[in-house]
């Protein structure tokens, strides 16, 4: 198969990863845009902040199983059909909530979100998986990892001019934005397939570089992709499907369930309370700190793509090491940002912000894509289920933690955020450790054809 990659030729995996990224970007907008509109929604349904609590509560204590029961049925049905159902769902549920009158339905309508909507996540990277070689992933993975990342910049634009275009009635936001779904359920049901050889926007020549392992490892042959005998291709990819204790018992997976544990941690830390900190501590006007909570979200979404770029093309389908050099670099930074005051050097908040983000978000490529290191593509969405369900649930107490942490001198009403700051540091540490027993299973591997390198 050495002669089936030409270095820089097109491939419509790439165009595909960005069809991906955008829908799972647009169902991410309900998260964010929920999060600009509390007050006008709770005040309109009256509902107070203990309540507000409760719902947010809810959704995750929901969306960590589901997305264990959601990777079981993409490796049975296959990809394609769960996200078609997700991003369904994530539409009649996001105009649904427009109607919502009473606290009641605002807790029912946050249960179904977390149950239905927790569904997006799996079949994303579970598609990037299979039309991308071992080592594209890492920075494809990254891709998509910008829907999280940059979604919370630009979304509360949009959110809130919606918002005022209708007269500030937060119900038509989400009659709109619910409505939108059209557009992502277009776009997979036209160019999303389970299967490479089944997409007729895929050449034989990339169906081949997609299945690369299977062919190396005997599964299947290069004729049945080239055929395109999809059935065939399925029924024996049945004999690599492995069992949920068996993927627990596999050396290094309870170390990834952490590692992505202390990402997660993290990042909903910092989302969660960024931009307060920039108000509260630094005296920031909004507009000013919608600009400055942006350079932490840019950082962010070029050290994703660093982090896969660097395990993919540099370290040769390595993961553990770029894990590592993530938690570790972002320590400093945090530490620093912990320690800053109101009047410091604007370039000094900027670097430290910019470095903080590009550190703490270079884990997502990797990590993301281990659970396909260590298992068939077949069995990606159980191992990967199991990880994001343990880390959404744990990672529901770090915004509630942090707040806790957060201190206001009763006289002033300065608020300090050192000992908040000092836990999203914390639970770098906690990636450290976990990331040091991580193992590297595609470096024991033969590595691949000189051409799939290209």
């Amino acid at each position: 198969m050495g002669d089936v990659l030409r270095k820089g030729s097109y491939r419509f995996r790439y165009l595909l990863a960005g069809i991906i990224t955008l829908c799972y970007s647009m169902q991410y907008l309900d998260r964010v845009k929920t999060s600009i509109l509390m007050p006008f929604i709770s005040k309109d349904i009256g509902m107070s902040n203990y309540q507000i609590g409760i719902g947010a509560a809810l959704m995750l204590i929901f969306y960590g199983p589901s997305q264990v029961m959601t990777g079981w049925v993409c490796d049975k049905i296959g990809s394609r059909k769960v996200l078609i159902f997700s991003i369904t769902s994530w539409s009649i549920l996001t105009y649904l909530q427009g109607e919502v009158r009473t606290v009641g339905q605002w807790y029912a309508r946050m249960v179904l979100f977390g149950i239905l909507v927790g569904t997006e996540f799996i079949p994303s990277t579970r598609l990037i998986i299979r039309y991308f070689p071992r080592v594209q992933r890492a920075r494809a993975q990254s891709i998509l990892s910008w829907a999280w990342i940059l979604t919370p910049a630009w979304a509360p634009i949009l959110s809130t001019y919606i918002f005022t275009l209708f007269q500030h009635n937060w119900r038509e936001v989400f009659h709109v934005l619910g409505l939108s779904g059209a557009l992502p359920l277009v776009l997979i049901l036209l160019f999303a397939h389970d299967h490479p050889e089944q997409n007729r926007f895929t050449s034989k020549a990339e169906a081949l570089e997609s299945y690369e392992e299977e062919i190396q490892e005997g599964l299947i042959s290069e004729a049945d992709v080239r055929g395109g005998r999809v059935q065939i291709i399925a029924d024996k990819s049945k004999t690599t499907d492995v069992p949920f204790s068996r993927i627990l018992r596999t050396p290094g997976y309870i170390p990834l369930v952490f590692v992505y544990v202390a990402a997660q941690l993290a990042y909903w830390g910092v989302m969660t309370w960024s931009a307060q900190y920039l108000v509260q501590v630094h005296k920031f006007s909004v507009m000013k700190m919608g600009v400055w909570a942006s350079i932490y979200f840019a950082g962010g979404a070029l050290g994703a793509y660093s982090g896969g770029w660097i395990s993919d093309k540099v370290l040769g389908g390595r993961r553990k090491p770029m894990i590592l050099l993530c938690f570790v670099c972002m320590i400093p930074f945090v530490v620093i940002l912990a320690n800053l005051t109101r009047g410091v050097s604007p370039y000094v908040l900027l670097l430290t912000l910019t470095g903080a983000g590009f550190f703490s978000n270079m884990v997502w490529g990797p990590a993301i894509t281990i659970p396909a290191d260590m298992f068939p593509v077949q069995a990606y969405g159980k191992a990967m289920g199991g990880v994001n369900c343990i880390a959404y649930m744990l990672a529901a107490a770090s915004p509630y933690l942090m707040g806790w942490l957060i201190k206001v001198d009763p006289v002033t009403k300065v608020s300090n955020y050192l000992y908040a700051w000092l836990w999203v540091a914390a639970t770098a540490l906690i990636g450290v450790l976990a990331a040091s027993m991580l193992v590297d299973k595609r470096a024991e591997r033969k590595p691949l054809t000189k051409a799939a390198r290209a």
